[in-house]
C-alpha cells in the first residue's frame, strides 16, 4: 500500500512539474510610437487558423515617451504571433479607410508587413520555449 501511495505521489509531482516548466512569461514591449495618446492594443495568436481573427490572449497597455510594455503571464511552450495597434482615439477598435485600410499604427511580432494585404503568420511566428521571452515590436 505505501508502494502505491508513493508512486501516485511521484506521478503527481511530476506531472505537476511538467506542467510547470512548460508555461512562461512573454513580455512585449513597443518603441517608437508617435504620441502617448489613447492606448497600444496586443492580440495574441497561437495557430494559422486564428491569427487576426481570435486572440489567444490580449490586453493593453497605457504609452509613456513613445513606449509601452505587456506582459502575458502562464502563456504555454509554443508557436505564437503578436499583432497589435496603437488606438489612438481609444474607441477599441482599429479604425480604417474605407473598410480595408488602417487609419491607427499597427505592428507584429518580427516586425512583419503585408504587401496588399494583412501579414502573414509564417513572418510574424515565433517560438516560446523558456521560461521568460520578450518580444520588440517598433512601430
Amino acid at each position: 500500500m505505501k508502494t502505491l501511495i508513493l508512486s501516485l505521489m511521484v506521478t503527481v509531482s511530476f506531472v505537476t512539474l511538467t506542467k510547470a516548466q512548460s508555461l512562461a512569461t512573454l513580455t512585449v514591449s513597443i518603441e517608437n510610437i508617435e504620441n502617448d495618446e489613447g492606448m497600444i492594443r496586443v492580440g495574441l495568436y497561437n495557430t494559422p487558423n486564428s491569427w487576426l481573427e481570435e486572440v489567444f490572449m490580449g490586453g493593453e497597455t497605457t504609452i509613456e515617451n513613445g513606449k509601452g510594455q505587456l506582459v502575458f503571464k502562464n502563456v504555454p511552450f509554443g508557436e505564437y504571433a503578436i499583432s497589435l495597434y496603437h488606438d489612438e482615439n481609444n474607441n477599441g477598435k482599429l479604425d480604417k479607410y474605407l473598410g480595408f485600410y488602417p487609419k491607427e499604427v499597427y505592428g507584429c511580432s518580427n516586425q512583419a508587413r503585408g504587401n496588399y494585404g494583412p501579414p502573414k503568420w509564417t513572418d510574424a511566428k515565433f517560438t516560446i520555449d523558456q521560461n521568460t521571452n520578450k518580444q520588440i515590436i517598433k512601430l
